[in-house]
């Protein structure tokens, strides 16, 4: 698949999307899988029960093949909230550990560890960005710097975000995962803000667990998470909700002497939400074929175009936050209180979507905006400063 049959398989949207980091929308290969099922449901009902097993079987491979990472190491979860709940209520933390986080996460990979420090009594240290707002993340910028002389003797976690929310500023995970390892740690990332718009690999980064969700750079439908992670790792959790499939006994009655899942299905305590499970399959299925090497290019591309449109309008009271030259498709800018609320109110009166966040406005593209979208943008904003 060629990027400009990956840009028609989106071809049906009306307005201009840029907030695809915050919600996507979805293409036609994923559409037609989520009414083939909605169908299916209405007409055959459960006589459709074991087909669903086999998908979801390939479904699990597809989408370790995806992260790199062993089909017995991936598990399906609700949301990103729940794989990350999973890691920090799960793990045995005791009060002699402590676990580092940063003050730009998003809430879903900072509350979980704060709860989990409080029941455990471990130390929760957070990692200050700085009266600047500082996003430098790269290899020896200063929050990167920050976040690694922050990882001593004594600590077990550190839990970050691959790709910020705010900024799309990118963390450099091979740094922060073998700083962690060298003292004991483990690395726990939410990768919600980086999969699906850049490559990425389990098997090869020193990264013990991650967790993501469907419905934002993957371009899946609400309601489906995952997570997956290195062997040992995953062995050190209990689960956090248990039920039948805890113990891999679907359709059984209660066993004192059935042995709890080995594999990291132990995590899938009952039923799966199909239909957003194989949306997800399919919105695997469709980047896969498109190769995420030109995914990401076309991502960064465009996004360049529009930040040396932001750039030119610097002199007119535009800042510029994220990076001119950052690989991911997030910008973020500041505007003047007068100029902004003119601009969120003419977007919305111009169907462009985009979003607000902190004290920035944030614009994410995806590899199936175009040019003329980017310039149709830029006008409106020309015309609110």
């Amino acid at each position: 698949m060629s990027i400009d049959d990956f840009k028609k398989e989106f071809s049906s949207r009306e307005g201009i999307h840029f907030n695809n980091a915050g919600r996507s929308p979805i293409s036609r290969t994923v559409s037609e899988r989520v009414m083939g099922l909605v169908s299916d449901a209405v007409i055959r009902g459960s006589l459709t029960d074991h087909e669903l097993v086999e998908s979801l079987g390939v479904a699990r491979k597809n989408l370790a093949q995806f992260v790199g990472a062993e089909p017995d190491c991936v598990a399906y979860t609700a949301n990103t909230a729940s794989g990350l709940s999973q890691a920090a209520l799960g793990f045995p933390l005791t009060s002699s550990d402590e676990v580092v986080v940063l003050d730009q996460e998003y809430a879903s990979n900072f509350y979980p560890w704060k709860v989990a420090c409080e029941r455990s009594g471990a130390k929760f240290t957070v990692i200050s960005s700085g009266e600047s707002g500082s996003v430098e993340f790269a290899s020896g910028g200063a929050l990167s710097g920050k976040i690694y002389n922050a990882i001593k003797p004594g600590v077990k976690i550190v839990a970050v975000s691959w790709v910020q929310f705010q900024t799309g500023a990118i963390l450099d995970l091979q740094e922060i995962g073998e700083k962690a390892h060298s003292v004991g740690a483990y690395l726990v990332v939410d990768v919600i803000q980086g999969l699906g718009q850049l490559p990425f690999s389990l098997r090869d980064l020193p990264v013990d667990f991650i967790a993501g969700g469907s419905h934002k750079w993957m371009c899946g439908i609400l309601g489906q998470g995952f997570l997956a992670g290195k062997k040992e790792f995953l062995n050190l959790l209990s689960p956090t909700l248990i039920g039948c499939g805890t113990f891999n006994r679907f359709g059984n009655f209660a066993d004192l002497s059935a042995p709890m899942e080995a594999s990291a299905r132990k995590f899938e305590p009952g039923g799966f939400a199909f239909m957003p499970l194989l949306a997800l399959d399919s919105a695997v299925s469709v980047l896969s074929q498109a190769g995420m090497e030109e995914v990401s290019g076309e991502i960064f591309q465009l996004s360049c175009i529009l930040r040396r449109g932001l750039v030119e309008m610097e002199p007119r009271g535009l800042k510029l936050i994220s990076s001119i030259d950052q690989r991911c498709g997030i910008t973020s800018f500041k505007l003047p209180l007068e100029a902004e609320l003119k601009l969120l109110h003419a977007c919305r009166d111009s169907n462009v979507a985009l979003a607000k966040r902190g004290e920035f406005i944030r614009v994410s593209l995806h590899a199936f905006c175009n040019e003329d979208e980017i310039e149709r943008f830029l006008g409106i904003l020309r015309e609110c400063l």
